[in-house]
């Protein structure tokens, strides 16, 4: 018999044992891991919206995916989400919709390097220069690679030069590349294709590049501005986009995002009306199945509301058509103010070089930053309806930023204006 001095303190430690247990049998729906140090306020600097945001709770993983006995939640090995953190900063959970995301639980490296512009002139700035273009210098971006990088026997001391600094030597640590390697391309691929030599040359480039990641955790957009497939030979324009699908996807920790135009643009360069359905020939046609998934809006301006419902309806095309658990990544870092190309108020005679926006209130067809680079793309700071909520923490691995608005066509570095009057003009948080 225990002694009855005992029994009171018996009775409260089963009363603990009986609520910790009711607690953890009760969490039906995803609950945001407990944060190891505190969150950051929403930033009164978020952007105006027409959605109203919704913290919708996340429903919980298939059964087989519960723990066999009932356990608190902060012992889960999910890292917290410490929202005043951003994702080159701290390692982001994956949405339980999109577990094996491959872009979330890792940090995502930062290129400090004489490749990208906006980092040398962070570098060379100060004052509120520095502070405005650090908007951009300090986020992970795309670097964008092609034959101007160097030779295919050149090519891979360049990748290995650029994955070293990023990464910092970490192979878990995230970078990212997008490959624009097809010569000719957009309008001029319309006249003519790669000769022979120029094909055996890209086939070299592509499989020295893939080689050179490694181990290397890594996230490729592959050749944007891929609808231009429409208007060229496509035979041999799929069969060289198909052999760089599998020479990247070969590599054990390489996501593949094969370019899939944007929501205002799937046919044939600006002629018709966009279709998923034609989205989905493109990447049936260019190796798909091979990829992890499809890019949106790498050279155009759609907002992420649009680009999420329309991403989605091609997944859904897709899996009917026998392409099943495809995920898609978003460009936002010139969708701060949404707009299809029609909109676009262009400086010069092509809608490639958007006006920039000249502050947080003007908006006519002019170009700013979007929302920061994320996996957690389903957080509510970024306004999207509960819908499209919904179906970006289900089917879309992260808010990108591989376009480059800061450039001048998209294509080249003029000096910092441009950044700079993005990185003043944005709603968002920065830095």
């Amino acid at each position: 018999m225990q002694p009855t001095s005992r029994l009171p303190a018996r009775r409260a430690l089963a009363s603990l044992v009986a609520l910790v247990a009711t607690v953890a049998l009760a969490g039906c729906s995803e609950q945001e891991p407990v944060p190891a140090e505190p969150a950051a306020a929403v930033p009164t600097t978020a952007p105006t919206t027409t959605a109203t945001p919704e913290a919708e709770a996340e429903p919980a993983p298939p059964a087989a995916e519960q723990p066999k006995t009932a356990i608190p939640h902060v012992q889960r090995t999910q890292r917290p989400y410490v929202k005043d953190k951003e994702v080159w900063e701290k390692a982001q959970p994956a949405h339980l919709q999109n577990l094996k995301n491959p872009l979330a639980e890792r940090r995502w490296g930062v290129y400090q390097g004489g490749l990208e512009q906006t980092w040398t002139a962070y570098q060379a700035a100060g004052g509120n220069d520095k502070q405005l273009l650090s908007r951009i210098a300090l986020r992970p971006k795309s670097l964008w690679l092609g034959d101007w990088s160097g030779s295919p026997e050149r090519i891979g001391s360049v990748v290995k030069e650029y994955v070293e600094n990023a990464s910092g030597g970490d192979p878990k640590v995230l970078v990212q590349l997008a490959i624009f390697r097809m010569d000719p391309w957009e309008h001029a691929v319309c006249n003519r294709g790669p000769s022979p030599a120029a094909q055996d040359s890209y086939r070299r480039w592509i499989t020295n590049a893939a080689r050179a990641l490694g181990r290397q955790h890594t996230a490729v957009i592959l050749q944007p501005d891929l609808p231009f497939w429409w208007c060229s030979n496509r035979a041999v324009t799929s069969s060289l986009v198909k052999h760089a699908v599998k020479a990247f996807s070969a590599q054990p920790n390489t996501s593949v995002y094969l370019d899939a135009g944007a929501a205002d643009w799937s046919s044939t360069p600006q002629v018709g009306v966009p279709r998923p359905s034609q989205a989905a020939d493109l990447l049936l046609a260019n190796g798909i199945e091979d990829a992890r998934g499809f890019a949106l809006n790498a050279t155009h301006y759609v907002g992420t509301e649009e680009s999420v419902a329309y991403g989605t309806e091609l997944v859904e095309i897709l899996r009917d058509r026998g392409v099943k658990g495809v995920h898609f990544v978003i460009d936002t870092a010139q969708n701060g103010n949404g707009m299809t190309w029609p909109e676009v108020d262009a400086e010069g005679p092509v809608n490639d070089n958007a006006r920039v926006c000249g502050s947080t209130s003007d908006r006519r067809g002019c170009v700013t930053l979007g929302i920061p680079p994320t996996s957690r793309v389903g957080d509510p700071r970024w306004g999207l309806s509960p819908e499209a909520t919904r179906a970006a923490k289900r089917h879309v691995d992260g808010f990108l930023w591989f376009a480059r608005p800061w450039l001048h066509m998209q294509a080249n570095w003029r000096g910092p204006a441009r950044a700079l009057g993005m990185a003043r003009s944005t709603s968002w948080f920065g830095p």
